[in-house]
């Protein structure tokens, strides 16, 4: 019905550059990460399952925004909001018996995803006339309506002599997803379950993304003028992706209710999404794993880091000014690292998966690092390590890996041209096996501290000055 805004053109060129996997290449990162996944679940306490669990659902909220943002360049900042739409709705129709008993079925599950996309696709009528900041702030002023007026309500109302209340005392509770033999009350099969579910939608994702409409979203993103001139109708895209990116978003919110147990307001408050939506675009928006990353570091890294900080102010009262310190520059750190984002606008990931392509060439280096992983692992597995230092000794080997390659197989890894470039300059070697260039000889200039004033050219152009030379 609403008519569309004044098409644009392409829109100004960044140094975004995401680089999509084939299908075949996403199926076999899908089975690792399960594997990965089960295999740190052997290491972990009951607490901590729990707590991944929670990351592992925030990371399929975040990939309603690898849809959305990353592929077809439309904003939304509420992602955890519709979340909160699917849990409201499989709490009132979608929890069979009652007490212990007590568990979420698939029609419930099923209605509240339908739900949030239809509301998804209402949202999107705005998207047809706005776009940019002001679709941004659309978006915003829905979250912020739901989580001030909408989850506040706890009021009984009746309707047709039906009573019922919205948002019921303030604080409601989702048990585990059970259908068959698969209850997810086992804290195991809940994260393994939920990391099969991201697992498969990344998959669905990119063979969307790799499809004849994942190329229309592309293109609707780079320049809509373009996309309508060429007969694609943008009022159907745009909904569309809007349907399905708050039906993601409502799936992965309503299992984090359930992982939690019992939510409240504030579980699905505007800053929750905020921090969501920074660590995704942090880590690579336009990426299914910069989602997954995103999410796992917004629902488990930095509550892991602000807790062991608590802790260690705890343990250690001469210095706990100083934890508590960090403890509170933790809390914001998600708006500091986003400053990060204009210096590698495409993400994190995409930097490391750049590393890891000039890795290629420097197959020791890539044995020896997943020799340290595995031996770290192991070792953790039999008790000898801490898990905190086999997560510390991974996390720094996967960063340092590509650094270590550059330094220990320069020529495999940059080539020998680019390896040479970056060879530190020896003087003494100028003209014996070095290249004696105009470059090298300005390098000789600058560390024998010779002025620029020798090779310019005099000012003034006198004749006796020329002359007497």
């Amino acid at each position: 019905v609403l008519p569309q805004d004044r098409l644009r053109g392409a829109v100004t060129r960044t140094r975004e550059r995401y680089h999509v996997p084939s299908v075949r290449k996403a199926v076999a990162w899908a089975v690792a990460l399960v594997v990965i996944v089960y295999a740190i679940r052997l290491l972990m306490v009951t607490s901590a399952i729990t707590t991944l669990t929670i990351g592992m659902t925030f990371a399929i909220i975040a990939l309603s925004l690898t849809l959305l943002t990353g592929y077809a360049g439309e904003m939304n900042l509420a992602p955890v909001s519709f979340g909160a739409i699917a849990t409201i709705v499989a709490f009132h129709f979608g929890i069979s018996g009652s007490g212990l008993a007590a568990h979420l079925n698939l029609w419930g599950i099923a209605l509240g995803v339908a739900a949030t996309a239809v509301v998804g696709g209402l949202i999107a009528l705005p998207a047809l006339r706005l776009r940019g900041l002001y679709l941004a702030l659309a978006t915003m002023a829905f979250g912020v309506f739901l989580s001030n007026m909408v989850l506040r309500d706890t009021t009984v109302h009746e309707l047709f002599g039906i009573k019922f209340s919205i948002f019921t005392d303030g604080n409601i509770a989702i048990p585990p997803l059970k259908v068959g033999p698969l209850d997810l009350r086992d804290d195991t099969t809940f994260l393994m379950t939920v990391t099969v579910i991201f697992a498969v939608l990344g998959v669905g994702v990119i063979a969307l993304r790799n499809s004849g409409y994942g190329r229309r979203l592309a293109a609707m993103k780079d320049s809509p003028a373009a996309s309508a001139m060429l007969g694609q109708s943008l009022v159907r895209l745009k909904l569309g992706v809007f349907t399905l990116s708050a039906g993601i978003a409502g799936l992965g919110g309503l299992f984090m209710a359930s992982a939690m147990g019992s939510v409240s307001n504030e579980s699905f408050s505007i800053m929750v999404s905020l921090s969501l939506l920074m660590l995704t675009v942090v880590a690579g928006i336009g990426y299914v794993s910069g989602a997954l990353f995103g999410g796992l570091m917004s629902g488990v890294g930095f509550a892991v880091i602000m807790t062991s900080f608590s802790n260690l102010a705890s343990a250690q009262p001469d210095l706990a000014g100083m934890w508590t310190f960090l403890g509170h520059v933790a809390a914001v750190s998600p708006a500091l690292i986003g400053i990060g984002v204009a210096a590698n606008p495409s993400g994190s990931v995409h930097q490391v998966v750049e590393g890891y392509r000039h890795l290629a060439n420097a197959k020791p280096v890539l044995v020896g690092g997943a020799a340290v992983v595995l031996v770290s692992y192991l070792l953790a597995l039999v008790g000898v390590l801490d898990n905190w230092w086999f997560a510390s000794i991974t996390i720094a080997t996967v960063f340092m890996l590509p650094v270590m390659g550059q330094w220990l197989m320069p020529e495999a890894v940059l080539g020998e041209e680019e390896a040479a470039r970056r060879r530190p300059l020896i003087p003494e070697r100028i003209g014996l096996d070095e290249p004696y260039s105009a470059e090298a000889r300005d390098e000789i200039d600058r560390e024998l501290g010779i002025s620029d004033y020798l090779s310019t050219p005099p000012v003034r152009a006198d004749k006796e000055l020329v002359t007497n030379g």
